[in-house]
């Protein structure tokens, strides 16, 4: 406990107001009192009410709100209630996660599991969409929108969901427990209003309210076993080759009614259509569009994939943010900000935007957007914002790619691990090598198979 509390990093206080900073600096006087009493929280499944109310916080997503729909609810709950909520996913619900049957549900789900990433996500996507490309003329991707999904789950059909987890009595008694009676209230202008009892939602904000929504939505999968679904929570993507094509809206419909029967709602106004072609190129008639919008581009979980697979207008994005990173660094160093915190603010915000997701869609980039890239961190190393290590992309990329690799090796039960060829038995003792994965077809562009003849 006292290594917990020692820990806390600095964030909003609930409804109980105690701040993270005062639990970490009372944490020798606070640790055998609160584990005495967390310990009995858990064994007897019963959690204080003052856990059991949120406050929300409304934060502005445009410049000059002028509405309520012009504001982004945020949850907060207690912070002492957030480290006992990790601490019961970390210890019990991840590791049913690994149960067979719960891993065979969730082998479609890339967020809030170990080893779970967006980088994960985006890999098994292109993989999948390039293997169809082998035997269709042409692959349907879908961005599926859940209205709300994680303000509307039923709080009654979670609960039924969860028995399904391999956790002891006590635990699930614990996880619904901390769905019961619930209430939130909403701070604005200093003021909090009268809490309101809510029976739906996984609480935003909460520490196991992600892992929730995870077992929530592991019923959802494809009708058809050549369809594919992939979800990062509630972002969620169908792809289906052409020969398949007659089974989509069976499979839409499907998604409907799961929605329906989870008090959720698809929404087809907001959910996009993307076609992609074998060679980027059309060979046979362009099949007509669905209910919803057809793009030529598609932002999957925060990159931007063209029909042809390039990612030209993700680098556009990426160096136009950068464009402005620059101003704003300006800004600071005119205001008196030292050159090396200059450069660790630069490695925070443009670096480590451009290296986001790098494995999934760097072997997607051409040597001329890979050139723009370089131009422009040689451009603000010689401003002085980096330093010249920081301008090798080429370098970081291979570490990023060599690093993913390392860890999927390193454990059978990676989320990318079921993509991977079989490994290779070695009979002989020879050289140790990164892998022993049986090369595939040799391909630049997926991660995939880049990184197992690369390494």
């Amino acid at each position: 406990m006292f290594g917990l509390l020692d820990r806390l990093h600095h964030t909003a206080d609930g409804l109980d107001g105690l701040p993270a900073w005062f639990l970490r600096l009372a944490a020798p006087a606070f640790a055998y009192p609160l584990a005495y009493l967390v310990n009995l929280s858990i064994n007897s499944a019963i959690i204080p009410e003052q856990w059991k109310t949120a406050i929300i916080r409304p934060v502005a997503k445009v410049p000059h709100p002028v509405e309520p729909s012009d504001y982004r609810p945020i949850s907060v709950v207690p912070v002492l209630s957030r480290m006992v909520e990790r601490l019961v996913v970390q210890t019990y619900i991840y590791p049913a996660f690994e149960d067979d049957a719960m891993r065979c549900n969730l082998q479609d789900q890339y967020a809030f599991r170990p080893t779970g990433s967006t980088t994960a996500a985006i890999i098994a996507i292109l993989q999948t969409v390039s293997d169809l490309l082998n035997t269709n003329d042409y692959v349907i991707i879908i961005a599926l929108d859940f209205s709300k999904a994680f303000d509307t789950v039923r709080h009654s059909t979670l609960a039924s969901k969860l028995a399904q987890l391999q956790v002891p009595d006590n635990i699930y008694n614990w996880l619904v427990e901390y769905l019961m009676e619930r209430k939130h209230a909403t701070r604005f202008a200093g003021q909090i209003s009268v809490a309101a009892a809510i029976n739906a939602s996984v609480v935003q904000g909460s520490g196991v309210g992600p892992a929730e929504y995870d077992v929530n939505a592991s019923d959802l999968h494809p009708i058809n076993s050549e369809n594919y679904f992939f979800k990062f929570a509630d972002d969620t993507y169908l792809i289906v080759g052409a020969r398949m094509r007659s089974t989509l809206q069976e499979e839409l419909d499907g998604v409907a009614h799961w929605a329906a029967n989870n008090n959720l709602r698809l929404n087809t106004t907001k959910s996009r259509e993307m076609l992609i072609p074998r060679g980027g190129r059309w060979r046979t008639e362009v099949p007509p569009p669905l209910a919803m919008e057809r793009v030529g581009s598609l932002r999957i979980l925060g990159v931007t994939i063209a029909s042809d697979l390039s990612v030209s207008a993700h680098v556009d994005a990426l160096l136009n943010a950068g464009a402005r990173s620059i101003y704003a660094l300006r800004l600071l160093r005119a205001h008196g900000l030292p050159d090396h915190a200059l450069k660790i603010v630069a490695r925070a915000t443009t670096i480590n935007r451009i290296q986001y997701a790098g494995p999934a869609w760097w072997g997607y980039a051409n040597a001329a957007d890979k050139g723009r890239i370089q131009r422009f961190l040689e451009r603000m190393f010689k401003s002085g914002f980096l330093t010249e290590q920081d301008t090798d992309i080429e370098s970081q990329m291979t570490a990023a790619d060599y690093n993913l690799l390392r860890a999927v090796v390193r454990n059978e039960r990676h989320v990318l691990r079921h993509l991977f060829p079989s490994e290779k038995p070695r009979i002989y003792d020879l050289r140790p090598r990164a892998h022993n994965f049986i090369l595939p077809l040799k391909d630049d562009s997926n991660f995939i198979p880049r990184v197992l003849f690369r390494f």
